[in-house]
Protein backbone atom coordinates (compact mmCIF):
# COMPACT_ATOMS: atom_id res chain seq x y z
CA UNK A 1 0.00 0.00 0.00
CA UNK A 2 1.07 3.36 -0.69
CA UNK A 3 1.97 5.93 2.18
CA UNK A 4 0.43 9.25 2.47
CA UNK A 5 3.43 11.09 1.11
CA UNK A 6 3.61 8.76 -2.13
CA UNK A 7 -0.58 9.56 -2.44
CA UNK A 8 -0.07 13.44 -2.12
CA UNK A 9 2.92 13.29 -4.68
CA UNK A 10 0.76 11.11 -6.85
CA UNK A 11 -2.28 13.99 -6.27
CA UNK A 12 -0.41 16.81 -6.97
CA UNK A 13 0.75 14.88 -10.37
CA UNK A 14 -3.15 14.50 -10.90
CA UNK A 15 -3.60 18.62 -10.21
CA UNK A 16 -1.04 19.20 -13.20
CA UNK A 17 -2.70 16.90 -15.62
CA UNK A 18 -4.72 18.63 -18.57
CA UNK A 19 -8.19 18.38 -18.06
CA UNK A 20 -10.42 17.50 -18.39
CA UNK A 21 -11.10 14.75 -16.01
CA UNK A 22 -13.60 13.65 -13.36
CA UNK A 23 -12.96 14.49 -9.86
CA UNK A 24 -15.05 12.26 -7.32
CA UNK A 25 -15.09 12.14 -3.85
CA UNK A 26 -17.46 9.29 -2.67
CA UNK A 27 -18.11 7.72 0.53
CA UNK A 28 -18.76 3.97 0.71
CA UNK A 29 -18.19 3.52 4.83
CA UNK A 30 -20.22 0.66 5.46
CA UNK A 31 -21.28 1.38 8.35
CA UNK A 32 -23.20 4.09 6.71
CA UNK A 33 -26.64 3.38 5.90
CA UNK A 34 -27.09 5.28 2.87
CA UNK A 35 -24.50 2.93 1.44
CA UNK A 36 -26.67 -0.43 1.89
CA UNK A 37 -26.53 -2.84 -0.91
CA UNK A 38 -23.56 -0.49 -2.30
CA UNK A 39 -25.83 2.47 -3.24
CA UNK A 40 -22.72 4.66 -3.74
CA UNK A 41 -22.36 3.11 -7.54
CA UNK A 42 -25.53 4.55 -7.74
CA UNK A 43 -24.94 7.66 -6.53
CA UNK A 44 -21.53 7.89 -8.65
CA UNK A 45 -23.48 6.95 -12.18
CA UNK A 46 -25.69 9.41 -11.53
CA UNK A 47 -23.64 12.32 -10.77
CA UNK A 48 -21.47 11.41 -13.74
CA UNK A 49 -24.38 11.17 -15.89
CA UNK A 50 -26.01 14.83 -14.77
CA UNK A 51 -22.13 16.06 -15.06
CA UNK A 52 -21.83 15.15 -18.85
CA UNK A 53 -19.35 12.85 -18.20
CA UNK A 54 -17.99 11.17 -21.28
CA UNK A 55 -19.18 7.33 -22.27
CA UNK A 56 -15.85 5.98 -22.27
CA UNK A 57 -14.74 7.45 -18.85
CA UNK A 58 -17.57 6.51 -17.59
CA UNK A 59 -17.27 2.90 -18.28
CA UNK A 60 -13.71 2.72 -17.01
CA UNK A 61 -14.82 4.07 -13.46
CA UNK A 62 -17.68 2.02 -13.59
CA UNK A 63 -15.80 -0.97 -14.57
CA UNK A 64 -12.99 -0.29 -12.19
CA UNK A 65 -15.09 0.19 -9.35
CA UNK A 66 -18.39 -2.22 -10.01
CA UNK A 67 -15.93 -5.54 -9.26
CA UNK A 68 -15.67 -4.59 -5.63
CA UNK A 69 -17.66 -5.93 -3.08
CA UNK A 70 -15.97 -4.49 -0.29
CA UNK A 71 -13.84 -1.18 -1.20
CA UNK A 72 -12.17 -1.45 2.63
CA UNK A 73 -12.14 2.38 3.12
CA UNK A 74 -14.71 5.66 4.14
CA UNK A 75 -13.81 7.61 1.15
CA UNK A 76 -13.03 6.64 -2.40
CA UNK A 77 -11.04 9.32 -4.32
CA UNK A 78 -11.04 9.09 -8.11
CA UNK A 79 -9.27 11.25 -10.91
CA UNK A 80 -10.47 9.83 -14.68
CA UNK A 81 -9.76 11.49 -17.84
CA UNK A 82 -10.51 10.89 -21.27
CA UNK A 83 -6.99 10.47 -22.19
CA UNK A 84 -6.90 6.99 -20.02
CA UNK A 85 -6.10 8.25 -16.85
CA UNK A 86 -7.74 6.48 -13.72
CA UNK A 87 -6.39 6.72 -10.46
CA UNK A 88 -8.34 5.72 -7.25
CA UNK A 89 -7.15 6.31 -3.61
CA UNK A 90 -8.75 4.55 -0.65
CA UNK A 91 -9.22 6.70 2.83
CA UNK A 92 -10.31 6.19 6.01
CA UNK A 93 -10.65 9.47 6.32
CA UNK A 94 -14.34 10.62 5.88
CA UNK A 95 -14.66 13.49 3.26
CA UNK A 96 -17.57 15.18 2.17
CA UNK A 97 -18.98 13.62 -1.06
CA UNK A 98 -19.04 15.55 -4.13
CA UNK A 99 -18.29 15.13 -8.03
CA UNK A 100 -16.11 17.08 -10.50
CA UNK A 101 -15.89 17.33 -14.33
CA UNK A 102 -13.43 19.84 -15.58
CA UNK A 103 -10.53 20.81 -13.44
CA UNK A 104 -7.98 18.22 -11.70
CA UNK A 105 -10.19 18.97 -8.03
CA UNK A 106 -7.65 17.80 -5.64
CA UNK A 107 -7.59 20.60 -2.66
CA UNK A 108 -9.71 18.28 -0.25
CA UNK A 109 -7.41 14.70 -0.51
CA UNK A 110 -4.55 17.16 -0.05
CA UNK A 111 -5.79 18.77 2.46
CA UNK A 112 -6.68 15.92 4.14
CA UNK A 113 -3.60 13.95 4.09
CA UNK A 114 -1.97 17.19 5.50
CA UNK A 115 -4.47 17.84 8.44
CA UNK A 116 -4.48 14.12 9.37
CA UNK A 117 -2.38 13.77 13.02
CA UNK A 118 -1.33 9.81 12.97
CA UNK A 119 -3.12 7.85 15.74
CA UNK A 120 -1.57 4.85 17.67
CA UNK A 121 -2.85 2.86 20.25
CA UNK A 122 -0.94 0.40 22.76
CA UNK A 123 -2.84 -2.54 24.05
CA UNK A 124 -1.41 -4.06 27.25
CA UNK A 125 -2.78 -7.51 29.17
CA UNK A 126 -1.15 -9.78 31.16
CA UNK A 127 0.73 -11.38 28.82
CA UNK A 128 2.06 -8.70 26.25
CA UNK A 129 2.10 -5.27 24.65
CA UNK A 130 0.78 -4.87 21.09
CA UNK A 131 0.54 -1.93 19.09
CA UNK A 132 -1.56 -0.20 16.30
CA UNK A 133 -1.17 2.11 14.34
CA UNK A 134 -4.34 3.87 12.27
CA UNK A 135 -3.62 5.61 9.03
CA UNK A 136 -5.47 7.69 6.17
CA UNK A 137 -5.18 5.37 3.81
CA UNK A 138 -6.69 1.73 3.82
CA UNK A 139 -5.76 -1.72 2.78
CA UNK A 140 -8.55 -3.18 3.12
CA UNK A 141 -6.84 -5.66 5.56
CA UNK A 142 -8.26 -4.55 9.14
CA UNK A 143 -11.30 -2.44 10.62
CA UNK A 144 -10.74 0.98 10.23
CA UNK A 145 -7.61 1.02 9.15
CA UNK A 146 -5.65 -0.01 12.34
CA UNK A 147 -2.53 -1.98 11.29
CA UNK A 148 -0.55 -3.59 14.23
CA UNK A 149 2.72 -2.64 14.70
CA UNK A 150 5.85 -5.90 15.42
CA UNK A 151 7.22 -5.29 18.73
CA UNK A 152 9.32 -8.24 19.16
CA UNK A 153 11.22 -9.64 20.79
CA UNK A 154 8.72 -8.48 24.21
CA UNK A 155 9.53 -9.46 28.22
CA UNK A 156 6.64 -10.93 29.81
CA UNK A 157 4.97 -9.38 31.59
CA UNK A 158 3.11 -9.08 34.84
CA UNK A 159 0.50 -11.80 34.85
CA UNK A 160 -2.16 -11.22 38.06
CA UNK A 161 -2.13 -10.41 42.00
CA UNK A 162 0.09 -12.15 42.88
CA UNK A 163 2.85 -10.59 40.94
CA UNK A 164 2.57 -7.89 43.08
CA UNK A 165 3.06 -10.06 45.90
CA UNK A 166 6.45 -8.71 47.66
CA UNK A 167 7.54 -12.46 48.05
CA UNK A 168 6.56 -13.26 44.34
CA UNK A 169 8.65 -13.97 41.60
CA UNK A 170 8.60 -10.58 40.61
CA UNK A 171 9.26 -8.11 42.94
CA UNK A 172 7.62 -4.64 42.77
CA UNK A 173 11.09 -3.46 42.02
CA UNK A 174 10.67 -5.70 38.63
CA UNK A 175 7.52 -4.83 37.89
CA UNK A 176 8.51 -1.67 37.62
CA UNK A 177 11.18 -1.87 35.38
CA UNK A 178 8.80 -3.54 33.82
CA UNK A 179 7.02 -0.53 32.88
CA UNK A 180 9.56 1.89 32.17
CA UNK A 181 10.72 -1.15 29.60
CA UNK A 182 7.17 -1.23 27.92
CA UNK A 183 7.43 2.71 28.04
CA UNK A 184 10.93 2.61 26.19
CA UNK A 185 9.48 0.56 23.65
CA UNK A 186 6.24 2.38 23.03
CA UNK A 187 8.29 5.24 22.87
CA UNK A 188 10.61 3.58 19.70
CA UNK A 189 7.32 2.63 18.20
CA UNK A 190 5.96 5.90 18.29
CA UNK A 191 8.48 7.95 16.77
CA UNK A 192 8.82 5.41 14.35
CA UNK A 193 5.56 5.52 13.08
CA UNK A 194 5.29 9.24 13.25
CA UNK A 195 2.51 8.62 16.60
CA UNK A 196 1.08 12.45 17.40
CA UNK A 197 -1.86 11.31 19.16
CA UNK A 198 -1.59 8.03 21.36
CA UNK A 199 -4.29 5.93 22.98
CA UNK A 200 -3.87 2.96 25.82
CA UNK A 201 -5.97 0.13 25.85
CA UNK A 202 -6.50 -2.84 28.70
CA UNK A 203 -7.27 -3.23 32.12
CA UNK A 204 -7.85 0.06 33.92
CA UNK A 205 -4.89 -0.98 36.61
CA UNK A 206 -2.26 -1.66 33.59
CA UNK A 207 -3.15 1.60 31.77
CA UNK A 208 -2.77 3.57 34.84
CA UNK A 209 1.06 2.00 36.10
CA UNK A 210 1.87 2.17 32.37
CA UNK A 211 1.09 6.20 31.83
CA UNK A 212 2.61 6.58 34.97
CA UNK A 213 5.52 5.29 33.76
CA UNK A 214 6.03 6.43 29.83
CA UNK A 215 8.40 8.82 29.20
CA UNK A 216 7.42 12.60 29.47
CA UNK A 217 7.40 13.14 25.51
CA UNK A 218 5.42 10.00 25.05
CA UNK A 219 3.20 10.93 27.85
CA UNK A 220 1.97 14.14 26.24
CA UNK A 221 0.59 12.13 23.21
CA UNK A 222 -1.73 10.54 25.37
CA UNK A 223 -5.13 11.12 24.48
CA UNK A 224 -7.44 8.62 25.82
CA UNK A 225 -7.51 5.54 28.24
CA UNK A 226 -9.85 2.75 27.05
CA UNK A 227 -10.45 0.02 29.84
CA UNK A 228 -11.34 -3.26 26.94
CA UNK A 229 -12.13 -6.63 27.64
CA UNK A 230 -8.94 -8.59 25.92
CA UNK A 231 -10.46 -11.59 25.86
CA UNK A 232 -13.03 -10.03 22.92
CA UNK A 233 -12.88 -10.70 19.69
CA UNK A 234 -10.45 -8.43 17.25
CA UNK A 235 -12.93 -6.94 15.79
CA UNK A 236 -14.67 -5.85 18.29
CA UNK A 237 -11.39 -4.99 19.75
CA UNK A 238 -10.60 -2.38 17.02
CA UNK A 239 -14.32 -1.17 17.11
CA UNK A 240 -13.55 -0.46 20.85
CA UNK A 241 -10.31 1.37 20.00
CA UNK A 242 -11.80 3.26 17.03
CA UNK A 243 -14.59 4.61 19.13
CA UNK A 244 -12.00 5.90 21.36
CA UNK A 245 -10.23 7.87 18.82
CA UNK A 246 -13.56 9.41 17.77
CA UNK A 247 -14.12 10.74 21.37
CA UNK A 248 -10.75 11.84 21.10
CA UNK A 249 -11.26 13.65 17.80
CA UNK A 250 -14.11 15.19 19.13
CA UNK A 251 -12.48 16.89 22.24
CA UNK A 252 -9.87 17.92 19.80
CA UNK A 253 -12.22 20.31 17.94
CA UNK A 254 -14.08 21.29 20.81
CA UNK A 255 -10.82 23.02 22.26
CA UNK A 256 -10.52 23.97 18.47
CA UNK A 257 -13.85 25.59 18.49
CA UNK A 258 -13.16 27.43 21.99
CA UNK A 259 -9.96 29.02 21.14
CA UNK A 260 -11.64 30.51 17.93
CA UNK A 261 -14.30 31.62 19.88
CA UNK A 262 -11.64 33.17 22.02
CA UNK A 263 -9.46 34.74 19.72
CA UNK A 264 -10.05 34.20 16.45
CA UNK A 265 -12.05 35.59 13.38
CA UNK A 266 -15.75 33.99 12.81
CA UNK A 267 -18.45 34.30 10.28
CA UNK A 268 -17.81 34.39 6.37
CA UNK A 269 -17.11 37.46 5.17
CA UNK A 270 -14.31 38.87 8.07
CA UNK A 271 -12.85 34.94 7.93
CA UNK A 272 -12.70 35.16 4.18
CA UNK A 273 -10.63 37.92 4.45
CA UNK A 274 -8.78 36.65 7.20
CA UNK A 275 -7.73 33.81 5.00
CA UNK A 276 -7.49 35.44 1.09
CA UNK A 277 -6.54 38.91 1.47
CA UNK A 278 -4.47 39.33 4.91
CA UNK A 279 -3.16 35.52 4.90
CA UNK A 280 -3.31 35.27 8.50
CA UNK A 281 -6.07 31.92 9.08
CA UNK A 282 -3.61 29.18 9.86
CA UNK A 283 -6.43 26.87 10.96
CA UNK A 284 -10.20 26.77 9.43
CA UNK A 285 -12.87 25.06 10.86
CA UNK A 286 -16.01 24.54 8.70
CA UNK A 287 -19.19 22.46 8.77
CA UNK A 288 -19.66 19.47 7.03
CA UNK A 289 -22.29 20.38 5.26
CA UNK A 290 -22.06 24.35 4.80
CA UNK A 291 -24.14 25.11 1.63
CA UNK A 292 -24.03 28.45 -0.44
CA UNK A 293 -21.72 29.61 -3.27
CA UNK A 294 -19.36 32.14 -4.66
CA UNK A 295 -18.39 33.79 -7.73
CA UNK A 296 -14.54 32.88 -8.34
CA UNK A 297 -11.76 34.89 -10.49
CA UNK A 298 -9.67 32.57 -11.91
CA UNK A 299 -6.99 35.00 -12.71
CA UNK A 300 -6.47 35.77 -9.17
CA UNK A 301 -7.51 32.69 -7.21
CA UNK A 302 -9.74 34.79 -5.28
CA UNK A 303 -13.49 34.41 -3.84
CA UNK A 304 -16.03 37.49 -4.05
CA UNK A 305 -18.75 36.64 -1.74
CA UNK A 306 -21.15 39.37 -4.22
CA UNK A 307 -22.72 36.35 -6.05
CA UNK A 308 -23.60 39.09 -8.42
CA UNK A 309 -20.31 40.53 -9.63
CA UNK A 310 -19.46 39.40 -12.98
CA UNK A 311 -16.14 40.53 -12.93
CA UNK A 312 -13.57 40.57 -10.22
CA UNK A 313 -13.08 43.60 -8.01
CA UNK A 314 -9.67 43.20 -7.73
CA UNK A 315 -8.98 43.20 -11.70
CA UNK A 316 -12.01 43.37 -13.63
CA UNK A 317 -11.44 39.77 -15.10
CA UNK A 318 -14.39 37.70 -15.49
CA UNK A 319 -15.91 35.54 -12.33
CA UNK A 320 -17.70 32.10 -12.45
CA UNK A 321 -19.84 30.61 -9.74
CA UNK A 322 -18.33 27.74 -7.27
CA UNK A 323 -19.56 25.81 -4.06
CA UNK A 324 -18.60 28.00 -1.11
CA UNK A 325 -16.69 24.74 0.49
CA UNK A 326 -14.57 23.75 -2.72
CA UNK A 327 -13.61 27.79 -2.95
CA UNK A 328 -13.00 27.61 1.10
CA UNK A 329 -10.90 24.65 0.64
CA UNK A 330 -8.97 25.50 -2.36
CA UNK A 331 -7.69 28.92 -0.46
CA UNK A 332 -7.26 27.16 2.49
CA UNK A 333 -4.59 24.32 0.68
CA UNK A 334 -3.25 27.48 -1.05
CA UNK A 335 -1.88 29.82 1.58
CA UNK A 336 -0.96 26.56 4.13
CA UNK A 337 -4.05 26.65 6.31
CA UNK A 338 -5.27 23.11 8.02
CA UNK A 339 -8.98 22.53 7.86
CA UNK A 340 -11.23 20.73 10.31
CA UNK A 341 -14.62 19.82 8.53
CA UNK A 342 -16.93 19.34 11.42
CA UNK A 343 -19.62 17.37 10.95
CA UNK A 344 -21.85 15.96 14.00
CA UNK A 345 -23.29 16.93 17.46
CA UNK A 346 -22.29 19.87 19.61
CA UNK A 347 -19.10 21.12 17.94
CA UNK A 348 -21.14 21.56 14.66
CA UNK A 349 -24.07 23.64 16.62
CA UNK A 350 -21.32 25.67 18.25
CA UNK A 351 -19.46 26.26 14.78
CA UNK A 352 -23.60 27.32 13.05
CA UNK A 353 -24.67 29.15 15.93
CA UNK A 354 -21.85 30.77 17.70
CA UNK A 355 -19.60 31.17 14.59
CA UNK A 356 -21.38 31.79 11.51
CA UNK A 357 -20.58 27.98 10.21
CA UNK A 358 -17.02 29.39 9.61
CA UNK A 359 -14.22 30.43 11.26
CA UNK A 360 -10.46 30.51 11.94
CA UNK A 361 -7.43 30.77 14.11
CA UNK A 362 -4.95 33.59 13.11
CA UNK A 363 -1.39 33.66 13.28
CA UNK A 364 -1.94 37.12 14.45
Amino acid sequence: MANADEIRAAAESVSGHPGPMLSAYLGVSAEDPENQERAYLLRLREAMERLGVPEGVRRRVRERLEGETHPGARTLAVFAGEDGLLEVYRLNLELPEGFRWGEPYTAPLLLALDAYEPYGAAVIDAERLRYFVVSPLSSGEAAHGYREVDLSPQTPGPRGKSDYDPVSRRSEANIHRYYNELGGIIREATFREGVRRLILAGPKERTAELLGNLPEDVRERVVGEEHVDLGAPEGELLERLEAARREAERRRQRRLLEEIRERGVRGLEPTLKALQEENRVHHLAVLWDLEGEVRWSDAEGLAVTDITAEKSPFSGEPTRVRPLLDALLELAASRGARVDLVRDGENARMLREELGGVAGLTRF
